[in-house]
């Protein structure tokens, strides 16, 4: 079932031309491809899941330009592609899908301020902070390709464990940004951290850890390193959570998306801060939307996955949240069956995430371990998350229970 505000001279068959002065849509399914075109000085914000490709004309998104390549849009995210030339677009929208043409762009002048703001900085460590769905990781985004105009070095840390674009939820990682990009996703990291939840709220001081040595790699004169962080904002514990990063981190300048529990948080000491607004058009996330995202990041990093055995000889096993290893012939039978279906990382000699993986079974008798994976070699370490999962990258619950809140809550 499709609906559209106007032009109700589209049909189902073929291709269709449409000039948008203003159309919402929604397809059941995905596939019937419809041509669009618009006119230069317009935006048009797609609204996933969709895909979309240049056809003629020149676009672009977030200061990234547009080639012929086909792009996707996940459910839950939204692409805003800002036209400088009248341009034709193949669009295929799905289920709850939208497509809909703006006047000017949509990007907030506050970012273009903060951009010229990190010209003039010239290198240092800039951290984003902002509640969920405020367009964080769309102005870091931004960010990186503004300073790539200005012929500047820029590296992202994506330390936003529940909804990374860097790599599979539970994770961060970082990488330098050489070419614009339309999305984070399309960095190419070059150090990941397993930290084995989606929420920060009962691991904040790995967390914290994990992101001062993911910004230290890239730390180097000439560069700025932009850090993008999770959305729990609210409360006091989040506060203080947020002000210790602040601490460990000595950022050279804080950006703040967004207000309320924001502008308290910069406030709150003697920092370099600035408080920028978020796009009219970001829209906030159901939580279907949220898991949907996060199991297609499971299934990127586990697909090409089988059924391994890896001996124990050697490797280190423990929990994600523990620095010794498990001593597997004090363990339990019963503990060691609740571990089944958990996410598990494998980690190089220096806890370097290498790939994640599916724990299904742990044999003492002969230490060994069965996981879901595409791993092949053993690796140095293996690391148990809090998350459960299914072999197709589905959330089946959480390994803990904290208190009655569910660890992997996502903020």
């Amino acid at each position: 079932m499709r609906s559209v505000s106007r032009m109700e001279s589209l049909t189902s068959d073929g291709m269709d031309d449409l000039y948008l002065p203003c159309v919402r849509a929604s397809f059941s399914l995905m596939g019937t491809a419809r041509s669009i075109r618009a006119g230069a000085g317009k935006t048009l914000v797609i609204v996933g899941p969709a895909s979309f490709e240049l056809t003629e004309g020149e676009a672009s998104v977030l200061g990234a330009q547009l080639d012929s390549s086909k792009n996707i849009v996940p459910r839950g995210k939204q692409v805003p592609i800002e036209i400088q030339s009248s341009s034709s677009f193949r669009i295929s929208l799905g289920e709850d899908a939208g497509v809909e043409e703006l006047d000017g762009s949509t990007i907030p002048l506050s970012w273009v301020e903060a951009g010229s703001a990190l010209v003039e900085l010239g290198e240092g460590i800039v951290v984003v902070l902002g509640g969920a769905d405020t367009g964080k990781t769309t102005l870091c985004t931004f960010l990186s390709n503004y300073l790539l105009s200005e012929d500047r070095q820029v590296a992202v840390v994506d330390a936003d464990i529940g909804q990374t674009d860097l790599g599979p939820p539970t994770t961060m990682a970082a990488g330098e940004v050489r070419t614009k990009v339309t999305n984070l996703s399309q960095i190419k990291p070059s150090q990941r951290l397993f930290i084995g939840l989606t929420s920060p709220g009962y691991a904040k001081g790995k967390v914290v850890r994990s992101i001062k040595r993911l910004v230290g790699y890239h730390t180097k004169p000439g560069i700025t390193v932009i850090v993008n962080t999770d959305g729990w904002v609210s409360g006091s514990e989040a506060a203080l959570y947020k002000l210790r990063m602040l601490d460990e981190l000595h950022p050279d300048i804080t950006l703040g998306v967004g207000d309320g529990d924001i502008s308290s948080i910069l406030e709150t000491g003697n920092r370099a801060t600035l408080l920028v607004g978020s796009p009219d058009t970001i829209k906030e996330r159901t939580r279907i939307d949220r898991r949907e995202l996060r199991s297609l990041g499971y299934q990127k990093y586990l697909y090409g996955a089988s059924l391994r055995t890896f001996r124990m000889n050697g490797v280190k096993l423990r929990h994600c949240m523990a620095t010794e290893g498990m001593n597997l012939g004090r363990v339990s039978r019963s503990s060691l069956d609740n571990l089944k279906d958990t996410i598990v990382g494998f980690l190089d000699a220096d806890d370097l995430l290498l790939e994640i993986g599916v724990l299904k079974h742990v044999v003492p008798s002969t230490r060994t371990v069965k996981i879901w994976s595409r791993v092949s070699n053993a690796p140095a370490k293996i690391e148990i998350g809090e998350v459960r999962l299914n072999s197709d990258g589905r959330e089946l619950g959480y390994l803990g229970d904290h208190g009655g809140t569910k660890v992997g809550r996502t903020y």
